[in-house]
């Protein structure tokens, strides 16, 4: 009569959780262009920011919620197989979170190597930069180290490939936390004294 919910009959697929991850970086995205207009709408104010400063809030902002919420996102979908699992609706892969994390970045993969490479346009490169790679301070320090000689090369382009490798770790790690129904919060906020019950410590 009614009909169960794609998710909750455990027939979702790896693209669905990836997608939702990668939406998060979306998000993210438009959380930047919003840091951005409010910093410039203060430096019109008369405030003097400079664009290192700038860049370094956005990229802190930015980081922070980008770890919250896919970690929050990782967590709940590992709750959710956990359950799913145990009815016999689908198939403990220890392996979900960190593959999906992996699918989420292939974006992020395909503008660090057109980054890289010398041929590739400008605009594409600057796309590349700051709407997908948006944690955009580091790579103004790479670029400040490779212009004074400090870093060039190999590493220097090694780096553009450190931002994809976050959400296969996090996510990795949320779902299995998640699986395991292992709340870092809780552990951090209660304690177990040697009774057996916990003590809140806020």
């Amino acid at each position: 009569m009614f009909k169960r919910k794609v998710e909750d009959s455990g027939k979702n697929t790896m693209f669905q959780f990836a997608f939702k991850i990668f939406f998060v970086h979306i998000v993210n995205i438009i959380v930047m262009l919003i840091i951005g207009m409010l910093l410039q709408s203060i430096c019109e104010l008369g405030l003097v920011i400079s664009s290192a400063t700038t860049s370094a809030i956005i990229t802190a902002v930015c980081m922070i919620l980008y770890l919250i919420m896919t970690y929050l996102e990782g967590w709940r979908r590992g709750e959710r197989d956990h359950n799913l699992v145990l009815f016999k609706h689908m198939e403990y892969n220890k392996f979900r979170g960190l593959i999906a994390g992996a699918l989420s970045q292939i974006p992020g993969i395909v503008c660090a190597i057109a980054i890289i490479i010398p041929s590739v346009d400008f605009s594409v490169e600057r796309l590349g930069r700051y709407f997908y790679l948006n944690f955009n301070y580091m790579f103004t320090v790479l670029d400040n180290m490779s212009a004074a000689g400090t870093i060039s090369g190999f590493l220097y382009h090694l780096c553009y490939f450190i931002p994809p490798l976050v959400a296969p770790i996090v996510v990795g790690l949320a779902y299995h936390l998640g699986y395991k129904q292992i709340r870092v919060l809780d552990r951090l906020v209660w304690r177990k004294p040697k009774d057996g019950k916990r003590e809140n410590l806020r």
